[in-house]
């Protein structure tokens, strides 16, 4: 059996540490490393970090400025715009509908950890507030508890952000 590695990362002290796994049930500490970890098991693949047999070097950070938090209930499909999730950015490999990007590395491609912080506000001054009596077409944005929002499709009853899916959440205002 090969060993299998795993990466802790303390959030506090900015310090990850790389243990391996052996047959024994024992931890062997390896390294300890500031931000970047070579890592290397196909056991990681369900998570989308490894794809299976091969090794990846820990990805660059990335600017996620202008990208939103991924959302359940909405359908990303190829050349939608990346999304984040657990503070990295991630794209549409093929369409999808509610599956997280960090556990379906089938659906999604990690393009790298985000740069902190993040500033993703977008302009809410033209658009409206959301009204339980109009009647919405896709495409149709409002805003709805200090979010700017965009209609999948014809709503009408539907609020953003409940579950049906019918609105996306294009991020604060």
């Amino acid at each position: 059996m090969r060993p299998l590695c795993c990466l802790l990362v303390n959030k506090r002290s900015k310090m990850s540490t790389i243990f391996l796994h052996n047959s024994s049930h024992q931890n062997i500490m390896y390294s300890k490393l500031i931000s970047v970890a070579l890592v290397f098991a196909d056991s990681l693949a369900p998570t989308g970090a490894v794809p299976n047999d091969k090794h990846l070097m820990a990805r660059a950070p990335v600017s996620c400025d202008g990208f939103q938090p991924w959302q359940p209930n909405v359908a990303y499909a190829v050349g939608a715009p990346p999304v984040i999730s657990n503070n990295q950015l991630w794209t549409a490999k093929q369409w999808s509908w509610s599956k997280v990007p960090d556990t379906s590395a089938d659906e999604w491609t990690l393009n790298g950890p985000c740069i902190t912080p993040i500033k993703n506000n977008v302009d809410c001054t033209p658009y409206s507030a959301w009204s339980k009596d109009k009647q919405y077409s896709e495409n149709s944005k409002v805003t709805f508890n200090d979010h700017l929002w965009i209609s999948v499709q014809w709503s009408s009853t539907n609020s953003p952000g409940d579950a049906s899916g019918m609105w996306k959440d294009l991020g604060h205002c």
